[in-house]
């Protein structure tokens, strides 16, 4: 099957981290894959790269940007495409005027609860948990033009679970954009107030982002320069998490939160807080659950220090994610709904 993907957003977080994996996933099982992307975007040197698609560089300057339409239509046509799969708002937006005019259909995953006024001309909207499905749904969108299909992450599973084993110094990892929703303000202070308590900790923080700064002068207002490593943007998840004892996520919104499938995957304990991403992913028999202030998260970190059952929680959590999120799960249905789009 002929595949375009249509990413034009410039960061990288989440979505952009998602697309990756699906085109990847999907040109590795034998599709033709075309990637349109902004040349500008951080993936763009990596999607050039890689020998297993085309990638069609382009600068798009908002979704007014008429010009990229015409290049996805020209594109598509050239390609021979039998479905375009577009990326939020900018991409689906211009994707949808592309695809009214060649008559090819478009499906664009949601990632989180968007604006509908920038998805006209889609074929399927593709939201990745329930909460998003009934947005949708509440914004007047008929069930047949939706269907929900969950992310999924491509990294190789562990074999079991996976925790450092240390006595005296507890050790917890944690990764994302630097941003506030993120929420590692409140992670920072909380580890203050496990140390102040007595309790060795020490905290690995992967990732960067614009609060990069402020994270920085935090650690050092509260005297956690020794404890707190900053690992930068980080490539190999799985050695990321080799070693640590917990996993925190203190997001203050969290849509979905590809980094828990991660976590799962590695087999390392989780702490998510209470957003509608981990919620909807794990329940108490594969994760704990914190409340989103530094109090909370701080008494919940030293409650599962002495919990007998950070293994079975990551055991658990582990085989969820095999069944459910991994990449041969979740791509099956990708390519069952291209199949039924083709032909509708």
């Amino acid at each position: 099957m002929r595949i375009v993907q249509v990413m034009l957003a410039r960061g990288f977080g989440g979505a952009e981290r998602s697309f990756l994996d699906i085109t990847t996933a999907l040109a590795s099982k034998g599709h033709e894959v075309l990637v349109i992307a902004d040349r500008r975007g951080f993936l763009y040197p990596q999607l050039q790269k890689n020998i297993m698609f085309k990638t069609i560089g382009v600068t798009c300057f908002g979704v007014w940007d008429w010009r990229i339409s015409r290049v996805i239509s020209n594109e598509v046509k050239k390609f021979g495409a039998n479905v375009i799969h577009a990326h939020l708002a900018r991409a689906a937006h211009l994707a949808g005027k592309a695809s009214k005019k060649v008559g090819i259909p478009l499906l664009v995953k949601t990632h989180n609860l968007v604006n509908l006024k920038y998805y006209e001309n889609v074929s399927c909207f593709v939201p990745t948990t329930e909460a998003q499905e009934a947005y949708l749904i509440a914004g007047g969108l008929a069930k047949n033009k939706i269907c929900r299909i969950p992310n999924f992450s491509s990294i190789v599973a562990a074999s079991g679970p996976s925790m450092s084993g240390h006595s005296s110094e507890f050790k917890i990892k944690a990764l994302g954009r630097f941003v506030y929703k993120k929420g590692f303000d409140l992670l920072l202070e909380a580890i203050s107030l496990v140390r102040k308590r007595g309790q060795a900790v020490t905290l690995d923080l992967g990732g960067g982002g614009p609060e990069k700064k402020r994270l920085v002068k935090i650690i050092e207002q509260l005297e956690l320069t020794d404890v707190v490593n900053l690992v930068g943007w980080v490539e190999d998840i799985p050695q990321f998490f080799k070693g640590g004892d917990l996993f925190v996520l203190p997001s203050r919104e969290e849509p979905f939160g590809i980094v828990v499938l991660e976590a799962m995957a590695s087999g390392i304990p989780i702490l998510a807080s209470k957003t509608q991403g981990p919620l909807e992913i794990l329940n108490s028999d594969m994760s704990y659950f914190t409340d989103m202030d530094t109090v909370s998260l701080a008494n919940d970190i030293l409650d599962i220090i002495g919990s007998a059952e950070r293994p079975l929680k990551a055991a658990n959590a582990l085989r969820h994610f095999k069944n459910k999120y991994s990449a041969s799960s979740v791509v099956a249905q990708y390519e069952s709904l291209y199949e039924r789009l083709s032909k509708s």
